[in-house]
Order: structure tokens, then C-alpha cells, then sequence
């Protein structure tokens, strides 16, 4: 029985934004607002980032960039609604403003209306067929739809266009282990781990695709380099458990296992009935 706990997709951690700079000139009071807000922006102080673009707004109510600008304030504050309705009216400005294209598309990743974020990547993609974090974006998107194939095929153009990106790496291997190609996905968590070799997902799940080839010694080595990286994942105790059952390490797994009951209490049903009762005397 697999019992290995796959790490979800990273776009949302690691999301890259476009923050849009005036293309036009606009009223010096409006310039005024609008450069303190990107200002306020820039230093995640949002709510005031808000009300900076709100007065910039007033004095320039036709600008794409303030409501494009303002849209990624309220998605950085969680109010995804909001945010879109900035990006709507920023694309009615501006049909062709593809920072809003690709912002709005996130913004519909994060509601997990991910129909709706494909077509965003989609015109993104039309307007600049060579834009990399658009391709791997949508790749994300499909991940969440389950195509797999073509999040693929987007993850293979985004690499050819930024070959330094981890996230390609990372989020290709994830999309290999869901079509059973456990040796694609080493191969891509491998890359994933040169470029970042402080992430201990990376770890895991190359763990997680050793395991399911049957390869026990090599998962629990990357399981036990995960845990230096990061100690307090239940997930991560619990796999390295199960494969340290595999290999008859009894003492060591039932250690595991409770280790990860102790971090995540909500993992009872699936790890109790891995835990052995103590024996009385």
C-alpha cells in the first residue's frame, strides 16, 4: 500500500506578480499617489498600498496600471475578489495588458477556478508566446485539472525558456509521478534539488518516487535529508516510517510514526494503524 504523502504543487509560495509601472502620462497628484503606493507595495504594507491607489484612482480614473497595481494589493490581502475586479477594469482599459492577464489568471488559481486561469495564461501566451512563468503557470493549471500531459508539454517549453526556474523542476516531477513515471520524476526533482538544495519537498517526493520504484535505501536517504531541512513536517516522519518499515527497521519506523502523530494530530486515521500497541510485561 502507497502510503507516501505527495507535496502539492508551489506556485503559490514562490508566485512571481506583475507589478505594472505608468506606460502614460498621468496628473503629477495622481503620479504622486501612484508611486507611493508601488512604494507601500513593495514593502508588503498592502492596506496602505490600497489607499495610496485609491487616490491615485480619483485623479486618474482611466488608468490600467493603478487598477492592475491595486488588484495585486488586494490579492496579496487574500481578497481575490476584489482583485479581480481591479484586473477586469484595468483589461477593459487595456485588452492587451498582459500583466493583468497573468495576474488575474492567479487570482483564479487561488479560488481554484482554474478553467478561468487557463484562459488568462492562454491570452498572456498569445501576446507573447516566449513568456515563461505564463507557460508555467498554466502547466500548474492543468496539474489542478488533471492533464497532466500538457502541463508537461507547457513545463517543457517554460524550461527551454528559463532553464534556472526550480519550480519547472519540481512541479514536472510531481506531474511525472501522477503518470507513474517515477525515473522522470527523479530526474526532475534531482535538477530541482541543484538549483535549490535547501527545499526539503524536493527531498520528499524524489523520496517518494525511490519508494515507489521499490529503491528503500535511496528514499530513506532523502527522507533523512528532508527532516534536516525541515524537522517539523508530519508528512515527512511519516513517510520516512513507512519506508524504514519496509526495511525492517521496526523500532525506528514506530518512532517515526509517532513523531508525525505528535506534529499533526489529524493524520490519526491514516497513521494509528501503523503503530504498534507496546507490549506489558
Amino acid at each position: 500500500m502507497d502510503m507516501t504523502f505527495l507535496t502539492r504543487p508551489i506556485w503559490f509560495l514562490f508566485l512571481l506578480a506583475f507589478l505594472a509601472l505608468p506606460t502614460v502620462v498621468i496628473a503629477a497628484e495622481a503620479q504622486n499617489a501612484f508611486n507611493q503606493g508601488v512604494k507601500l507595495y513593495k514593502a508588503a504594507k498592502y492596506k496602505d498600498a490600497i489607499a495610496a491607489f485609491n487616490r491615485a484612482l480619483k485623479a486618474a480614473p482611466k488608468s490600467d496600471e493603478i487598477y492592475n497595481n491595486r488588484g495585486l494589493a488586494y490579492f496579496k490581502m487574500g481578497q481575490n475578489e476584489s482583485a479581480i475586479k481591479d484586473y477586469d477594469e484595468a483589461l477593459k482599459l487595456n485588452p492587451k495588458m498582459t500583466e493583468a492577464y497573468f495576474n488575474r489568471g492567479n487570482a483564479h488559481m487561488a479560488q481554484n477556478l482554474h478553467d478561468r486561469a487557463l484562459k488568462d495564461f492562454d491570452e498572456v501566451i498569445k501576446h507573447d508566446a516566449n513568456a515563461p512563468l505564463a507557460h508555467r503557470q498554466r502547466a500548474l493549471a492543468y496539474i489542478a485539472l488533471k492533464q497532466f500531459d500538457k502541463a508537461i508539454g507547457d513545463f517543457n517549453q517554460a524550461q527551454k525558456l528559463d532553464a534556472k526556474d526550480m519550480e519547472i523542476y519540481y512541479n514536472r516531477g510531481l506531474a511525472y509521478r501522477r503518470l507513474g513515471k517515477n525515473e522522470l520524476a527523479i530526474q526532475d526533482y534531482s535538477e530541482a534539488i541543484k538549483l535549490e538544495p535547501k527545499n526539503a519537498e524536493s527531498y520528499n517526493n524524489r523520496a517518494n518516487a525511490y519508494s515507489m520504484l521499490g529503491k528503500y535505501e535511496d528514499a530513506a536517504k532523502d527522507y533523512d535529508e528532508a527532516i534536516k531541512l525541515d524537522g517539523k513536517s508530519a508528512k515527512i516522519y511519516a513517510n520516512r516510517g513507512v519506508i524504514r518499515s519496509r526495511l525492517g527497521k521496526t523500532d525506528d519506523a514506530q518512532k517515526d510514526f509517532k513523531k508525525a502523530l505528535e506534529l499533526d494530530p489529524a493524520l490519526k486515521d491514516r497513521i494509528e494503524p501503523l503503530i504498534t500497541p507496546s507490549k506489558g510485561k
